[in-house]
This record gives structure tokens, C-alpha cells and sequence, in this order.
């Protein structure tokens, strides 16, 4: 008897036929979810070309860009590592009598939707105290419902420059009680 199929031949290949439409169809919603964007179109936050540097074996400073593409503003409230005694947020200020002044931002920073800020030297910055080793390491930023583990660089040429100008030194930390402890 040829030409003919049995009941099996026959709920066989409709069973390869029905899941071939499953898997297209499955396929389709994937590729139109993607071009609309998806279901979550409240954006996230982007950290971009961490870094840090060491002035001291015990003292550095981090840097880098925080983007906010959610349609709502995030506050840095917190950053934290392995291996690191403490890491605070700072902002290097003018003073009234025109000395620059270290100043800790215990509140956090502010990202408002849509923004990007720079946490570069000059300006805001992370203090981390009592790092172990020199080697990139893993942050964790805490943005209160939210956290973003980062691996910040570490920059061997930026820790150099800085060690030899003495800039941390310099900078006048009376204002900032969390600073006094450098100066020991």
C-alpha cells in the first residue's frame, strides 16, 4: 500500500506543522514587543566610565557619568564595596573667602529624569576611604527601590598624578567633620 499514511504519519507531522506556528508566532510577539519597546518603557539608570583613583593608600576618590532615562528623579543615596572601609559622597565647593572646600553630601545626589551628572574631580566625586589593594573592584550604588552593582577601574596613571601633585592635602576640610579624620 503505497502513497498512503497511517493515523501516526499523519498526527505526526500536524504536530511538527502546529508547533513550527507556535514557534513563528511566539517569534513575531518577540520582535513586536521589541520594536514598541517592550512593556517597560520607564527607561533605568546608566552608570558610565567608572573609575577611581588613590591619592593615598588610604584615600581615593571615584568619578564617573549617572544617567536617569526613567521619567522620574533618582537620589544616589549610597555607595558601597568589598574591601573598602567607607565610601561617602562629596562635592568640592567655593568658599566665601574663595578657598575650595570638600563637602560631604550625606543627602545624596539627585539625578533628575532625563539628566546626567558628571562625579568628576573639581565638582562631586565619592570619597573611598581605606581601600584594600588596587585592583578594579565591584560598587554597589543604592538608589533606594533600586541598586546597581558597578566595577569601577582602577586608574594606575590618574593615582600617580595625584600622588605626586599632593592635591588631596590642600584642599581645605574644616567645613566637613567626615574629613577631619584625613589630616590624623
Amino acid at each position: 500500500i503505497s502513497g498512503t499514511r497511517s493515523g501516526n504519519q499523519v498526527d505526526h507531522v500536524s504536530m511538527k506543522n502546529s508547533v513550527a506556528r507556535i514557534a513563528l508566532l511566539f517569534t513575531a510577539l518577540m520582535l513586536l514587543a521589541i520594536a514598541c519597546g517592550g512593556s517597560d518603557d520607564s527607561g533605568g539608570i546608566e552608570i558610565q566610565d567608572a573609575r577611581y583613583r588613590l591619592a593615598r593608600a588610604d584615600l581615593g576618590a571615584g568619578y564617573m557619568s549617572i544617567s536617569n532615562t526613567t521619567d522620574t528623579d533618582v537620589t544616589l543615596r549610597g555607595v558601597s564595596a568589598e574591601d573598602v572601609g567607607r565610601v561617602e559622597m562629596h562635592e568640592t565647593v567655593m568658599g566665601d573667602d574663595g578657598t575650595m572646600a570638600m563637602e560631604s553630601r550625606p543627602e545624596g545626589f539627585v539625578i533628575a529624569s532625563g539628566q546626567t551628572i558628571t562625579l568628576e574631580p573639581g565638582g562631586k566625586h565619592l570619597m573611598i576611604f581605606d581601600p584594600i589593594g588596587i585592583e578594579d573592584r565591584a560598587f554597589t550604588f543604592d538608589f533606594g527601590d533600586d541598586s546597581i552593582d558597578v566595577v569601577l577601574t582602577y586608574d594606575a596613571v590618574a593615582s600617580a598624578a595625584a600622588a605626586a601633585s599632593d592635591s588631596m592635602p590642600s584642599m581645605d576640610h574644616s567645613g566637613d567633620d567626615a574629613m577631619n579624620d584625613m589630616d590624623d
